[in-house]
């Protein structure tokens, strides 16, 4: 893909509306790739298209989260199917269980340093009787605090190599999808021991 492809991608203000949401939703109901991913890759090469994108992530995770509430409320059983989702072990599921049963839910900063996926969360809420409007309400938190660390070390970076990101984009979208694999190595080779 050449730089001035990638340029284009990353600032479609459409694009990241649409990857946004949908990448939000998929990862808040079935999938395991943060929005993190594309919302870092918008913010590289556009801080406001990062912003658009990260609105989006937010808006897709909180209808995954009533997607969620109403399978459960329909009687499929949520929970079980999470430990079919790369990296969410039944002992995940079960400690999250037990805090969010005895404690609610967790509004902490320090929720990004937890490794549990939003959906861990939201799936155990439903099930615990949780409100579906505490629990979006707890997403929306979440999805900031989870985020914002992310889109902070972007932004920064951004700010800092603006011309050498434009002039070299194909090199620095390359750094930034190894990055993100090591990312995932780690979190991946840590959920298996846990």
């Amino acid at each position: 893909m050449s730089a001035e492809r990638i340029l284009r991608v990353a600032r479609d203000g459409r694009l990241a509306r649409l990857a946004g949401f949908w990448w939000g939703f998929a990862e808040g109901v079935f999938f395991f790739i943060v929005p993190d991913v594309y919302v870092s890759f918008a913010a590289f090469f556009s801080l406001r298209t990062g912003v658009v994108a990260w609105a989006a992530s937010i808006a897709g995770s909180l209808t995954g989260v009533a997607v969620i509430y109403l399978t459960v409320a329909l009687g499929f059983d949520y929970v079980p199917f999470l430990a079919s989702i790369p990296g969410i072990s039944q002992r995940m599921l079960f400690t999250v269980g037990g805090q969010v049963g005895a404690e609610g839910l967790p509004y902490t900063p320090l929720l990004i340093l937890g490794g549990v996926p939003l959906k861990v969360y939201a799936g155990v809420a439903a099930t615990v009787g949780i409100g579906l409007g505490s629990m979006l309400l707890w997403t929306l938190f979440a999805r900031i605090v989870r985020i914002a660390p992310t889109f902070a070390l972007v932004a920064a970076t951004r700010l800092v190599f603006q011309r050498s990101i434009d002039a070299r984009a194909v090199a620095w979208c390359a750094l930034l999808g190894c990055v993100w694999v090591a990312f995932y190595v780690f979190y991946f080779i840590h959920t298996s021991r846990a």
